[in-house]
């Protein structure tokens, strides 16, 4: 029994330097992640302060692609944005009924996956098509959009690049402030820790 006893807290030790080093892991990606960000915003020449819509319309300019915003009732059981890309435009559809900071960080999110260059590829459920478009056929819909579905390392990407937009536009940090020492990060960090970890929520 004692030897059973000693194996289990060894065991439980390791299982715990397990989490541990798993913590630290994503804790050294997200900040990486964190500094690639910040180098977007040079990328795409964000130098100045801006909201959402002016986000929106630098972005529309630089791709020379309208972004469109639509706010709609996605309800619980879908995600509360998409990013449909059209032939002409991009169009990104967000939860019309929650507080305003959490569609900005909705449609924030949106936006990151076009920062981050991702692209889409899943096709659009007819009851989010009927939910964007009520007077077309679902059928045709799916024929002329395609739903972004990202795989986790995207998704922890695109949350990034969003935490890093919306303390841009509610922080304006000065430009050389270290991105790892504000408390603005250190809560960034601790937020996508616990929903990116093992053991998170996400």
């Amino acid at each position: 029994m004692a030897g059973d006893a000693a194996s289990c807290r060894w065991s439980a030790t390791v299982a715990g330097g397990d989490l541990l080093d798993d913590k630290e892991r994503v804790t050294r990606r997200i900040r990486r992640l964190l500094r690639t960000c910040e180098s977007r915003f040079t990328e795409w020449e964000l130098d100045r302060a801006f909201d959402i819509t002016g986000l929106v319309e630098h972005l529309s300019r630089r791709r020379n692609r309208l972004v469109h915003l639509v706010p709609a009732p996605m309800g619980a059981a879908r995600p509360s944005g998409i990013w449909l890309r059209l032939h002409a435009m991009d169009v990104i559809v967000y939860e019309a009924e929650t507080s305003r900071t959490h569609q900005e960080h909705i449609v924030a999110h949106e936006l990151a996956h076009i920062l981050c260059g991702h692209t889409s590829a899943a096709p659009v459920a007819d009851e989010d098509s009927r939910l964007i478009f009520p007077d077309l056929d679902p059928r045709l819909v799916r024929d002329m959009l395609r739903r972004a579905e990202y795989d986790d390392g995207h998704e922890l990407e695109a949350e990034v690049m969003a935490s890093a937009i919306l303390r841009r536009m509610n922080a304006r940090p000065p430009e050389h402030a270290a991105a790892g020492d504000s408390p603005e990060t250190r809560a960034v960090l601790d937020r996508l820790e616990r929903s990116f970890s093992i053991g998170g929520a996400g």
